[in-house]
């Protein structure tokens, strides 16, 4: 199947799982797939990205860790905001490496607290950092403080939720 085609027409929710399923029924697929999310039709990219993310909440182990670094690398300087959140996506079902980036914990620092990004980005930032402390507890009292001190009338109330949630749980430890 040719998927770089494919996903350049206009397709619908349900072939994108129909394509996720072949991918899963066919894993040599899957560097096919995984390849497009860097394509430089933002369309093609962003419907490769959220393939991929499916794939990864089913089979994270097909992540080598070099493609989890780079996509870490390509989300912080992708703009693209479809792309953007469908690698955060991808990093949210994946271990992370070691070390990881600093510059993609920044990047997550300020996707997370920057309005101008969409919820979804700022969610996921916050899950990927919680996900980070669980790995680098020092980066926590960081995390807590900037949750703590947004001013969270300022945000949505998906942000609100997700700040909610994590500082609950970064607050158990």
């Amino acid at each position: 199947m040719n998927y770089r085609e494919q996903l350049s027409r206009p397709i619908s929710k349900n072939f994108l799982e129909q394509l996720v399923r072949n991918v899963l029924d066919h894993p040599k697929d899957f560097q096919l797939i995984f390849q497009l999310i860097f394509d430089a039709d933002n369309k093609v990219a962003w419907r490769a990205a959220w393939a991929c993310a499916k794939v990864s909440e089913k089979h994270p182990d097909w992540f080598a860790e070099i493609q989890v670094l780079e996509i870490m690398k390509f989300t912080v300087s992708v703009t693209h905001g479809g792309v953007h959140r469908g690698c955060l996506s991808i990093l949210s079902n994946l271990p992370l490496p070691n070390p990881i980036p600093v510059d993609f914990i920044n990047a997550c620092f300020d996707w997370m607290t920057s309005p101008k990004f969409p919820i979804a980005v700022q969610s996921l930032s916050m899950k990927i950092l919680y996900s980070i402390c669980q790995r680098e507890p020092e980066l926590s009292i960081e995390l807590i403080a900037y949750l703590e001190n947004v001013d969270f009338e300022s945000y949505s109330a998906g942000f609100n939720s997700t700040r909610k949630n994590i500082l609950k749980k970064l607050n158990l430890r």
